[in-house]
C-alpha cells in the first residue's frame, strides 16, 4: 500500500507542467492518427499550449493570459475560415490596437500572430517633416527624436505605439541629435543657424537656444562630467556646453572641418574627427584641454571605441583604411585597409569586433578588436551610409541609400539574416532598446520605417 506521501509525489509528477507537456507530446501524434478532427480543435489546443509556454517565458503576469489567449483564439478563428495572407495582417493589426488599448504589449500580441498563423502586422511608415536624416532615441521618456533637414523641425515619436507625438520647431537645418540621460534633455544641431536647440525630453519643447560655432553638426554627451560637444565646421572648433544648466563653459580649438565625434567614457576622452587637416583632435572631458592631435588618413569621417579592447577606430574615407588608436597612450597602433570609401563604423561590444561601411565597394568589413586585422568582408546593398548595433539581438544594421534597403547582419557569425526594403533614400538609424526596434529616417520618402529587432520584419 502506497504512503501519503508516495500518493502526493506520484500526483505531482502527474500535474507539474513539465510532466503534462511531455505526456501531452507523447499521445498528441497518435491521437491526430485516430481522431478526425474537421474543426482543427487538437491545433487550437497547441497554440494555446505555446501560447501558455511563451508568455511563463516573458514573465507576463498571469492575469493578462486570459486576455492574450483570447487574442490567439480570435486570430486562429480567422485563419482556420480561410482568412490568410495581407487580409489577415491588416485586421491583425487592428486587433491588436484594442488589445493593446487594455494594457497588452504589443510586441507580444505580434509574436502570438506569428506564432499562430503565420501573420504579421503591415509595415509601419511613419510620415515626419522634409528631408528626415538624422535619428536619435530617448530610452528615459522612450521616445525617437528625428531632425527633419528641410523645414527646420524635430518630430518626435512614441517609440512603444509607432504615433507622433510633436513636431518641434527649431534652428535652420537641424542635424545630428544626442540625449543627456542626467536630465532627460536633447541637443539638436542647428547647422545654418549655428546654433544648438535643446529640447525638454519630457515636455517636448524647446528649453533653451544656446549660440555655436559657424556650421554645428554632430553632438555628442560627456555623461562623466555632464557636457555636451558640438563640432563647428565652419569656424573649426569645438563648443563645449554644461549640462545642468546650458551655458557654453569654452571653445576648443581643433583641426579643419570638424565632423563626428565620439566620448570615450572609459579614459573620459573626446575624439574629434578634422576631415580637412587629417587628423583627430583628443580633448580631455575633465579639463575642455587639447590632450594630442593624431595624424590618421585621409579625409578621417568616422570615429568610435571597443572599450574591451581600449581602442579608437577612425574611418578615412580617402585613403580607404581604418587608423587604430590605443586609447591610453594616443598613438595610432595600427593601420587597417577596408574596403572604398569607408564613411562610417560601429563597434559590436559582444563579439569585439568593428564592423565598417564602404559606401563604394557596396559591402562592410569586420575588423578583429584584437588582432585589428579585417576577418572578414560583406556584400550589402548599393551605398551603405550608415550602421548601428542591436545588443540585444546581436545584429548589425546597414542602411544603404542606393537600394533603398537595410541589410542586417548576425554579430557572431556575420552572416547576412536578411535584406529588408524600406523607404527612399535610408539615412540614420535608431535602437529602440526597450521594444528591441529599429527606426530608419528615410530621406525623399519623408517617412521613418520601423525593424523589428527579433522578426528582421518591417
Amino acid at each position: 500500500m502506497r504512503t501519503d506521501t508516495q500518493r502526493a509525489a506520484k500526483y505531482d509528477a502527474k500535474t507539474i507542467p513539465a510532466s503534462v507537456a511531455a505526456i501531452v507530446a507523447a499521445v498528441l501524434p497518435g491521437m491526430r492518427l485516430n481522431f478526425r478532427d474537421p474543426f482543427g480543435t487538437m491545433d487550437l489546443v497547441e497554440k494555446e499550449q505555446q501560447t501558455q509556454g511563451l508568455l511563463n517565458a516573458t514573465g507576463t503576469p498571469t492575469i493578462q493570459f486570459p486576455l492574450y489567449l483570447d487574442f490567439v483564439r480570435l486570430i486562429w478563428r480567422m485563419s482556420n475560415a480561410g482568412i490568410a495572407g495581407p487580409a489577415l495582417a491588416t485586421v491583425a493589426a487592428g486587433i491588436m490596437k484594442s488589445w493593446q488599448a487594455r494594457g497588452l504589449s504589443l510586441s507580444t500580441l505580434q509574436t502570438l500572430a506569428l506564432n499562430t498563423a503565420n501573420t504579421w502586422p503591415p509595415a509601419q511608415a511613419i510620415t515626419v517633416g522634409t528631408a528626415p536624416i538624422f535619428t536619435l532615441y530617448n530610452p528615459t521618456s522612450r521616445k525617437i527624436y528625428v531632425s527633419n533637414t528641410t523645414d527646420g523641425t524635430v518630430t518626435v515619436i512614441d517609440a512603444q505605439t509607432a504615433t507622433v507625438l510633436t513636431t518641434i520647431t527649431v534652428g535652420t537645418r537641424p542635424s545630428f541629435l544626442c540625449h543627456n540621460p542626467t536630465n532627460n534633455k536633447v541637443y539638436v544641431a542647428n547647422f545654418t543657424s549655428n546654433n544648438i536647440s535643446v529640447i525638454d525630453g519630457e515636455t517636448n519643447t524647446v528649453s533653451a537656444t544656446v549660440a555655436a560655432g559657424t556650421g554645428p553638426l554632430q553632438t555628442c554627451h560627456n555623461a562623466t562630467n555632464n557636457k555636451v560637444y558640438v563640432t563647428n565646421v565652419g569656424s573649426n572648433n569645438v563648443t563645449v556646453i554644461d549640462g545642468a544648466t546650458n551655458a557654453v563653459l569654452t571653445t576648443v580649438a581643433v583641426g579643419t572641418g570638424p565632423g563626428a565625434l565620439t566620448w570615450y567614457a572609459s579614459a573620459n576622452k573626446v575624439y574629434v574627427c578634422n576631415p580637412d587637416s587629417d587628423n583627430v583632435t583628443i580633448i580631455n572631458g575633465a579639463t575642455n584641454a587639447v590632450i594630442a592631435t593624431v595624424a590618421v588618413g585621409t579625409t578621417p569621417s568616422w570615429v568610435t571605441y571597443l572599450t574591451s579592447a581600449n581602442k579608437i577606430y577612425v574611418c578615412n574615407a580617402v585613403s580607404d583604411n581604418v587608423k587604430i588608436i590605443d586609447g591610453t597612450s594616443n598613438i595610432v597602433i595600427a593601420t587597417t585597409s577596408v574596403g572604398t570609401t569607408p564613411i562610417c563604423a560601429v563597434a559590436n561590444s559582444l563579439s569585439s569586433r568593428i564592423v565598417v561601411a564602404n559606401t563604394s565597394s557596396n559591402n562592410v568589413s569586420i575588423i578583429d578588436g584584437t588582432s585589428n586585422l579585417v576577418t572578414a568582408t560583406k556584400a550589402v546593398g548599393t551605398s551603405p551610409e550608415y550602421l548601428v548595433y542591436n545588443a540585444a539581438q546581436n545584429k548589425v544594421y546597414s542602411s544603404n541609400s542606393g537600394s533603398n534597403n537595410v541589410t542586417i547582419l548576425d554579430g557572431t557569425t556575420n552572416a547576412v539574416l536578411a535584406t529588408v526594403t524600406v523607404g527612399v533614400l535610408p539615412a540614420l538609424m535608431a535602437v529602440a532598446t526597450a521594444i528591441d526596434k529599429v527606426f530608419i529616417a528615410c530621406t525623399t520618402s519623408e517617412q521613418v520605417h520601423i525593424i523589428d529587432g527579433k522578426y528582421n520584419k518591417l
